[in-house]
């Protein structure tokens, strides 16, 4: 049970405005960036729907309506409008949301120094360097390209594999690590098209 900190009315669910005097709320602590977007906490998101929700909020949220506020409710606007922008980055991004999903069932995918044992993918990104260090030494910016684009390919790959694993009823208590593993792959991926990206412009420069 909520209580608005300008009223005192009591809300079973917190939400941004006070429903009875409609003074802006703090962030609630069981409100997670899916419930925040009003959106159902799950990996299977409509683009279309994140991006209106956000809009939306936006509006209604953005620190210039507050302009003339009283100081609390300006900071509460700034928190607000940040947590509402992290909230629409994370879940954007289909890396992002998944290891949010990890996180909010115990697993912090990013966390320093956090690793998931994959032997299966090591003799690959060997494969991957070798290519890419063949390629700059031949300064062949064509096949600098060509390696981002693979990676690229892998990277839809993932996606698909990814969305596969949370359709199981089950993926929180039996397919965590499996996830976790897929997105470490995505991550090594991300790299390579930077790089390889980066070093074909350093090329052709």
């Amino acid at each position: 049970m909520a209580h608005c900190w300008s009223c005192k009315a009591q809300e079973e669910q917190q939400t941004p405005f006070c429903p009875s005097c409609r003074k802006i709320q703090p962030v609630g602590r069981t409100e997670d960036y899916f419930s925040l977007l009003g959106l159902p906490r799950q990996f299977a998101l409509d683009p279309a729907e994140l991006d209106r929700n956000f809009r939306t909020l936006s509006r209604s949220l953005h620190p210039d309506r507050f302009a003339k506020a009283e100081a609390r409710e300006r900071r509460l606007s700034l928190e607000r409008a940040t947590r509402l922008n992290d909230a629409h980055r994370y879940l954007k991004d289909w890396r992002l949301r998944a290891a949010y999903l990890l996180k909010l069932a115990g697993t912090d995918v990013f966390a320093e120094g956090k690793t998931f044992a994959d032997p299966a993918f090591l003799e690959e990104q060997l494969e991957w360097r070798e290519d890419m260090a063949l390629a700059q030494a031949d300064r062949d910016a064509g096949g600098l390209r060509e390696i981002a684009a693979r990676a690229r390919g892998r990277l839809q790959a993932l996606e698909t594999e990814v969305a596969r694993c949370f359709e199981d009823d089950h993926w929180f208590s039996e397919l965590v690590i499996d996830i976790a593993r897929l997105l470490s792959r995505a991550r090594y991926y991300d790299h390579i098209v930077a790089d390889a990206e980066r070093a074909s412009a350093a090329v052709a420069s």
